[in-house]
């Protein structure tokens, strides 16, 4: 059907005028992938079939893309632009309590002391003066939102500062020999010591047994890597398989797991803090790949980023705070050759 169509002979002056029209549209959508077959139209389509149906290939797609971001309302952001894009203001982290009430975070609000109240020292969510008898014994969630962390002091003194999408299940208050929290995403923790109750994070797959230690726990699903970083002390982490040896981590080792089908590997830090700076308010890179960089800024900015070009020989490493504007950011990525397409979300 569409070649029968293609045969058909229009005027050459009403091409040349649907044709001037295509590519004008497309030029002003930024797209000027037809420019460089802006001839293909003076070719006898009789005489020449296959470029034809190649050049209307390049015209349904072309306008299928104009629809698809018309539909779906992208906006790149120009050069200019990128210098007003900043962490996300309008995420909220939330509480939500076992009772199934749910309270957003907001920094201008406070929160009912019978809950948790802010420590103005450290702006820290205090539950150490917890005293509702109905939440005591049961399960607490805290998440955190896009561009957004909150540092949460548990019932026991034990520090938790969670990164940006992260989330943290506990309990108003431990209960018998076991403290035990579960994490998606980022935190970084300071257990308060109790040799009779240690202390258990579980992620999926695996979880991290101490007693009185500072370290990292990093495992976002969509990254399907696991971490543990080791700081202070020590810590023993053990996979969800029965036949998982516990492997234990000393001050400065940093054990990492690609996905459940490889076996975790232990590595020594010349630079651990790196892996913290995040709860410091810096973006901290070290051999890193351009896509995992993507993530980690997607997560903080109301943005999606494109890799429009980059050397994959290069690792990056650089650092830069997160109160830095996009456009900072960009120029970070290019200084690396790497090109990105930023898109407001």
């Amino acid at each position: 059907m569409m070649m029968r169509w293609l045969s058909n002979k229009p005027s050459n002056n009403k091409k040349d005028e649907i044709w001037r029209g295509i590519i004008n549209k497309a030029q002003q959508d930024g797209d000027h992938s037809l420019d460089n077959i802006i001839e293909v139209r003076t070719v006898p389509i009789y005489k020449n079939r296959w470029v034809a149906a190649v050049a209307m290939f390049a015209v349904i797609l072309s306008t299928s893309i104009w629809i698809y971001r018309g539909m779906g309302g992208q906006e790149f952001l120009a050069e200019k632009d990128l210098k007003e894009v900043f962490a996300d203001a309008g995420s909220v982290s939330r509480l939500v309590l076992s009772n199934g009430d749910t309270i957003f975070l907001d920094a201008t609000k406070g929160l009912d002391s019978n809950i948790a109240y802010l420590a103005d020292e450290n702006y820290a969510l205090d539950f150490r003066k917890l005293d509702d008898e109905e939440l005591l014994e049961e399960q607490q969630i805290v998440e955190t939102a896009r561009g957004k962390q909150l540092h949460i002091i548990l019932s026991d003194g034990t520090g938790v500062w969670l990164n940006a999408s992260s989330k943290i299940v506990f309990p108003a208050r431990f209960q018998g020999d076991k403290r035990e929290v579960a994490i998606d995403g980022e935190a970084y923790f300071e257990v308060a010591h109790n040799k009779k109750s240690p202390f258990i994070v579980k992620t999926e797959g695996q979880q991290v047994k101490v007693l009185g230690t500072h370290f990292n726990i990093r495992q976002y699903k969509e990254e399907g890597t696991k971490a543990v970083t080791l700081l202070e002390g020590a810590v023993q982490v053990t996979g969800a398989a029965e036949n998982n040896r516990p492997i234990i981590l000393k001050p400065s080792e940093q054990l990492v797991q690609l996905d459940r089908k490889t076996r975790p590997t232990v590595q020594t830090l010349s630079n651990p803090e790196a892996v913290i700076a995040w709860k410091d308010g810096e973006f901290y890179f070290e051999d890193a790949g351009a896509e995992a960089i993507v993530k980690e800024l997607e997560r903080w900015y109301p943005v999606s980023i494109g890799i429009k070009q980059q050397d994959t020989s290069k690792k990056i490493s650089g650092r830069i705070k997160r109160t830095d504007s996009m456009k900072e950011v960009v120029d970070m990525l290019r200084f690396f050759d790497i090109e990105v397409q930023v898109e407001k979300n």
